[in-house]
């Protein structure tokens, strides 16, 4: 993703940060947007001016990323049909802070499948918006697995407009393997057809624990020739406190703010201006955008809700780069 342009405004003096603790739940303008996404095969597409990074999926070629439309993530090649659905819920535990509260996760995937693809090494963000750490082998920001090497993209239709950015799952295959992994990027189904609902393109590493790399594809139900897979999310098991990262060049006018280090998919980011709660609206690239209007001098108090409903808060101001939260979000069963 590209730097973003200074949009109008003025940019005020950096604030120190003031952390706020976690709030479990039981059960119960203008500028540039830009998104990295990953693609393999054809090549990608950025997000609004930002470009789009390229991947090589199952061994079948390469993508250049770039252009000015919404931002795709990782393909792969052949057709699919969408696999089965299960169980609603995940039972394992994580290691975020506060009361364990039930998990609320989507549903299982009995007959799924599954690729892998590698990152475009012109790019420096995945479709999440998470920055790229390493490469060869690829490490990405913020996954908990094997150091940053075991993520995945995620199909079109449980990608969800980023809904599943930094969620975690665990992939099964029929002999038993298992890996787990968190997704940062996207399959589209626009360019690819076997990112079919119930598909995930792995990480080459990620996808060389359960499979080899001269299978390429695996998945009987979805139209694969060998090993029935099916995958499920789980809490990540995180470390640390979450953490908000300010876009570059946001200003009190134009505010753009991504969450990262979650144990649970978020799903939405509050803005508290002038005493009420702004509900922050998600891009498909995973930045929350405040949106036009000033919203007066830092800090600002962010409020982040996971899927579970709980929620951590924190104090903002406008500098760039990660800013913690006071703890990570609950644990859940």
């Amino acid at each position: 993703m590209k730097l973003d342009y200074l949009p109008a405004g003025i940019l005020w003096p950096f604030l120190s940060l003031i952390a706020l603790g976690v709030v479990g739940c039981g059960g119960e303008g203008q500028g540039d947007s830009g998104g990295a996404g990953s693609t393999s095969t054809a090549g990608g597409q950025g997000g609004e001016g930002g470009a789009g990074a390229a991947t090589t999926g199952t061994g079948t070629g390469t993508g250049a990323g770039a252009g000015s439309s919404a931002a795709t993530g990782a393909t792969s090649t052949s057709s699919g049909e969408p696999g089965a659905t299960s169980a609603t819920t995940s039972t394992s535990a994580t290691s975020g802070g506060g009361p364990s509260v039930s998990c609320d996760y989507p549903a299982a995937y009995e007959n799924g499948s599954i690729t892998f693809y590698t990152l475009d090494m012109g790019s420096a963000e995945v479709n999440c918006s998470y920055q790229i750490m390493g490469r060869n082998p690829d490490v990405v920001a913020h996954v908990p697995f094997a150091g940053g090497q075991y993520f995945a993209a995620m199909n079109t239709a449980d990608y969800d407009d980023a809904a599943m950015c930094g969620a975690c799952v665990e992939v099964s295959r029929d002999d038993g393997r298992k890996v787990q992994a968190m997704v940062v990027d996207q399959c589209p189904i626009a360019t690819n057809p076997k990112c079919v609902r119930g598909h995930i393109d792995l990480s080459k590493n990620a996808f060389l624990q359960i499979g080899e790399e001269r299978e390429g594809y695996l998945g009987t139900t979805n139209g694969g020739a060998a090993g029935k897979i099916s995958w499920k999310y789980i809490p990540c098991p995180t470390t640390g406190p979450v953490t908000f990262r300010l876009k570059d060049a946001t200003n009190r006018y134009w505010n753009e703010i991504v969450v990262e280090g979650h144990a649970h998919p978020i799903e939405k980011v509050e803005v508290e201006i002038n005493g009420t709660w702004q509900t922050a609206t998600r891009q498909s690239y995973n930045y929350f955008v405040v949106g036009d209007g000033d919203m007066g001098q830092p800090p600002y108090h962010v409020r982040a809700t996971d899927i579970n409903g709980s929620t951590v808060e924190a104090m903002l101001d406008l500098k760039a780069g990660a800013q913690p939260a006071g703890g990570q979000l609950p644990a859940c069963n």
